[in-house]
């Protein structure tokens, strides 16, 4: 395990019936990081508030799956030397002190592909608190909250198969985020955490892929930890 201190933050965005984007960026600043990088889709509505921030906007509709990883190349190549990529979704809240309590504790092995710091209600059963695997491949779940270490960013982005998933993938490689990495960590041998509890919590209750997603049953944290301080005493 080594300490983390050097992050490159960003968020993806995209209009919303119901917008969460105002805040799920109060929560992350809540949470430790008060200036992420927002990687916006066309027509999305910035709140006045966030305006301040930096911002990569899109020229056209991207899709979720473009977008997010287009996001996670800009921060690589704009902070090469960062410790870890946190790349976010707009319709999360985070635990507060969230950072302080990461930064003593990435990472949990020495092979690590992904943390995720959201944990789908289906992965909480039985299991302690603290990181644990979910090695399932193609069938990994929750993609609104990945922490890559460096060397794991570089390795995803440059995979060939990782690559040609937007011309080859389901859905026209727009969407499965979380298939893609889960299965790009199988195959490079590398593990695939998840934090008991969820230190991240699903709020979005429209989806911008799903006509029918919401924010229940195996797309909500089942224990949501709403604060958390350095020494790992949390807050329900």
């Amino acid at each position: 395990m080594t300490s983390v201190s050097l992050w490159a933050v960003g968020m993806t965005t995209a209009p919303r019936k119901l917008p969460t984007l105002e805040q799920s960026i109060h929560s992350l600043a809540d949470a430790g990081w008060n200036e992420p990088r927002l990687f916006v889709e066309p027509e999305t509505e910035i709140p006045g508030a966030a305006q301040s921030l930096p911002i990569s906007l899109r020229d056209e509709t991207l899709g979720a799956f473009p977008n997010w990883y287009l996001a996670l190349t800009e921060l690589v190549l704009r902070q090469p030397l960062a410790e870890a990529y946190f790349l976010c979704q707009d319709d999360v809240l985070f635990a507060s002190g969230l950072r302080g309590y990461l930064e003593q504790r990435l990472w949990p092995a020495r092979k690590v592909g992904v943390v995720s710091i959201y944990c789908p209600s289906h992965y909480a059963n039985e299991k302690s608190e603290g990181f644990h695997l979910e090695n399932h491949g193609w069938d990994n779940w929750g993609a609104l909250a990945y922490i890559f270490p460096n060397s794991s960013a570089r390795k995803f982005l440059s995979d060939l198969l990782v690559l040609n998933h937007r011309g080859f993938g389901p859905a026209e490689g727009m969407r499965n985020i979380d298939s893609v990495v889960g299965l790009w960590c199988q195959r490079s041998e590398l593990n695939y955490f998840v934090h008991t509890p969820s230190l991240a919590q699903h709020i979005g209750d429209t989806s911008t892929i799903w006509m029918r997603g919401s924010n229940r049953g195996r797309r909500r944290a089942r224990e949501f930890c709403e604060k958390i301080d350095v020494t790992g005493v949390a807050q329900y």
